[in-house]
């Protein structure tokens, strides 16, 4: 188990949807993926933004897998959503795909991202 600080120092952002910092025991394995974007395994890539979430987040559980790992063991989440309307369909994709986990994370809004079809990308690191 990580343990999480979340000092009454610190402002609250979002509420308690992540934690402010996360502690890694030492001598755990860890696990870092690349961006994952909404682009399926044939290399199709969803059309709307909840789908592409939804198969950014299948990419990332299929990495913790290959890992050994879930999402409790998952530290940090780095976002990238293409337009700021499309930060609440992130964000519930990112709760429904995580529940009661909270890991350290940053959501940035950019206008694009590498291809012009992809609309979020999300890379995490996982310690167990």
């Amino acid at each position: 188990m990580h343990r999480r600080h979340n000092p009454d120092s610190v402002v609250e952002a979002f509420g308690k949807g992540y934690s402010q910092a996360l502690e890694v025991d030492p001598n755990k394995r860890w696990l870092f993926t690349a961006g994952q974007v909404g682009a399926a395994p044939d290399g199709s890539t969803a059309e709307s933004f909840e789908d592409q979430v939804a198969q950014t987040w299948a990419n990332i559980m299929a990495l913790l897998d290959e890992g050994g790992m879930g999402v409790d063991d998952v530290v940090k989440i780095n976002g990238y959503v293409v337009g700021a309307e499309n930060f609440p369909a992130y964000a519930a994709g990112r709760k429904k795909v995580m529940g009661d986990a909270r890991p350290a994370s940053t959501a940035i809004i950019v206008p694009a991202l590498a291809m012009p079809k992809w609309l979020v990308e999300i890379e995490v690191i996982a310690a167990k």
